[in-house]
């Protein structure tokens, strides 16, 4: 049962009394099955997650006030992620809940709230897989799995790959993962930063890029660019990693990217280190690969959130 309101010369029953007795050592319960926007009335309540799919709770301001409690259990495989919507969620645990992990949303305003992980359960390492909430493909197409991880398949010279709302309060630093494992020809990509869906091109990106090919060594410096090449020269196979620093705040944004990638034939590799920043004082929340030069390419990209 719910928290109850009562006002002067109110009569309280003895259900009423019952259910308000038994509510203090059992919550009332709202089992879920797909991603879930908390309301008002979930105040004193448990939220139980129940998907073998990867879904997130949202936490917005001006539903709760200072003191409001509630707990959040996730008792299926799918990952349950607590989500900062418009209002800020802060934790020493884990905000993604594997099976069996849960814990206290404690209210410290209206519109701040601190989870409070319980037991070993939500004290995941390092690393914490993102799934995002939607993917945008330009030309060829993608696919989502419950960890995450996109695969994309035959996108086109110029198609793109727009992760949405990969990037929030949760955490500071993240890591994206490429691995192009197929290609027409020979491909290149880059990448954007975005808000609500729309990449940002403005000529904010700058990077240096030191890069080894052929026994030499190179460097190089992009300045007001529109995006963030990751690779220096066309491979057909690359792996890339990216971390990716304060894109959620408003701040400049530093990235780092490593990556290395060869022929069909394994031959002719070449490895790259490229360090450089986005200069916008903006709050992003999405990421954009875009296929920039020669034929179409297929793979995976995976997000990663370095746990605080």
């Amino acid at each position: 049962m719910a928290i109850q309101t009562f006002v002067a010369s109110t009569v309280l029953t003895a259900a009423q009394m019952n259910a308000l007795q038994a509510n203090d050592y059992n919550q009332t319960v709202s089992t879920k099955t797909a991603s879930y926007t908390l309301v008002a009335a979930d105040k004193g309540t448990k939220i139980v997650m129940n998907s073998a799919s990867a879904t997130t709770i949202t936490v917005n301001t001006s539903l709760f006030s200072a003191g409001d409690t509630l707990t959040i259990l996730n008792i299926s495989t799918g990952v349950c992620t607590v989500t900062a919507g418009t209002a800020t969620v802060s934790t020493t645990g884990n905000l993604a809940l594997a099976q069996n992990g849960g814990g206290t949303l404690y209210f410290t305003s209206a519109g701040v709230s601190v989870f409070q992980a319980n037991g070993v359960a939500s004290a995941a390492g390092g690393l914490i897989a993102i799934v995002p909430s939607s993917v945008t493909v330009s030309g060829g197409s993608a696919t989502t799995s419950t960890n995450g991880q996109v695969a994309i398949t035959s996108v086109p010279l110029s198609g793109t790959v727009l992760l949405n709302g990969v990037f929030s309060a949760s955490y500071t630093n993240y890591r994206i993962i490429i691995n192009r494992t197929a290609d027409s020809t020979s491909s290149q990509f880059s990448a954007r930063l975005s808000v609500g869906g729309t990449a940002s091109t403005a000529s904010d990106y700058f990077v240096n890029y030191l890069y080894v090919a052929a026994n030499v060594v190179y460097g190089e410096t992009a300045t007001a660019g529109t995006s963030f090449a990751l690779e220096i020269s066309s491979r057909k196979l690359a792996y890339i990693s990216l971390d990716i620093m304060n894109p959620f705040v408003a701040t400049h944004t530093g990235i780092i990217i490593n990556s290395t990638g060869a022929t069909a034939a394994g031959l002719t590799g070449l490895l790259a280190n490229n360090f450089g920043i986005n200069k916008a004082t903006t709050s992003y929340d999405g990421f954009q690969l875009v296929n920039s030069s020669d034929g179409a390419s297929s793979g995976t990209i995976s997000v990663y959130g370095y746990n605080k």
